[in-house]
């Protein structure tokens, strides 16, 4: 059922899309240097200090968990940044990679990453979130 569309947006929207997608694609790598650099400069103050009691040991224990997802989650966005443009460069941006179906210009301009058309988004959000509720 993957059978490849020729998605139906015009060279502007193309070029208009692209252009949303550089933008959000350096802001992200601004944001990623900037947290890599805050957990670096938390670390070296970290070496620095004394020993920690158990509580102030949780806290920053935590807090480094946290920038970690944080970094986690701006480079996997980063990465669909970037196959966004390398599909905008093999013709295939603007259909979505289960149905084929071209993907609605509406969500392509709230999220220029997108891979799914809305109806394949709902499916595969409920299928994870009734599989999460089994887990319980």
């Amino acid at each position: 059922m993957n059978t490849m569309k020729l998605c139906c947006l015009n060279q502007s929207q193309l070029k208009g899309l692209k252009n949303e997608l550089l933008i959000l694609h350096e802001q992200l790598q601004a944001d990623l240097q900037a947290e890599q650099s805050d957990q670096q400069e938390e670390l070296r103050q970290l070496n620095c200090t004394e020993v920690l009691d158990r509580s102030e040991a949780a806290a920053v224990t935590g807090h480094n968990l946290t920038s970690l997802s944080h970094i986690k989650q701006l480079e996997e966005e980063i990465r669909e940044c970037q196959n966004a443009l390398q599909r905008i460069e093999s013709g295939h941006y603007g259909c979505c990679e289960q149905c084929g179906e071209v993907i609605e210009l509406n969500r392509l301009m709230a999220n220029p990453a997108a891979v799914l058309c809305v109806g394949c988004q709902s499916r595969d959000e409920l299928h994870r979130t009734r599989g999460s509720a089994s887990c319980f």
